[in-house]
């Protein structure tokens, strides 16, 4: 197998860059920036209940993505690991697809690049991390930590 190289300053700078622009995508702000494309006056009723339901379609990519982020942060992540695979297996195809949109498109793909450690997609997938499926060494401590903290969080089947 070909070696790699978790840079953990470039893991780091990718989770907050992917959080941050998770968090803007669906912001009230972003929200309206994005939808008056569409419509030109919105009352304030229209503007909550866009808000509302964007908050229900960003909240479980959030919550799949928060042990990943944490142990970015941390500096825990050691070993190659597909981000992708993970996302699609945590938020299904549908909830995938939102991952695509322009707002968050490149933050997500530094995202996926940087967890490969320097691995070529190929690499990656012919790898014991992708066959295997294998999480983040402490990603099982990671989610006990953010459902103490009240978030809510399935493991991928």
């Amino acid at each position: 197998m070909t070696t790699f190289n978790m840079n953990k300053p470039e893991i780091e700078q990718a989770a907050i860059e992917f959080k941050t622009a998770l968090i803007n995508w669906k912001s009230r702000e972003g929200i309206i920036g994005a939808f008056s494309t569409y419509r030109d006056q919105w009352t304030d009723e229209d503007v909550s209940k866009a808000v509302s339901k964007e908050t229900q379609v960003i909240k479980p990519v959030l919550e799949a993505f928060e042990p990943i982020y944490r142990l970015a942060i941390q500096g825990k992540i050691e070993k190659p690991f597909s981000f992708q695979s993970y996302m699609m297996t945590y938020v299904g195809r549908v909830l995938g697809d939102e991952l695509s949109w322009p707002e968050v498109r490149e933050p997500y793909q530094r995202m996926i690049n940087s967890l490969k450690g320097g691995l070529t997609t190929e690499e990656l997938i012919d790898s014991i991390y992708y066959r295997n499926n294998l999480l983040p060494e402490h990603y099982d401590q990671a989610v006990k930590e953010i459902v103490a903290e009240g978030w809510t969080h399935n493991y991928p089947q």
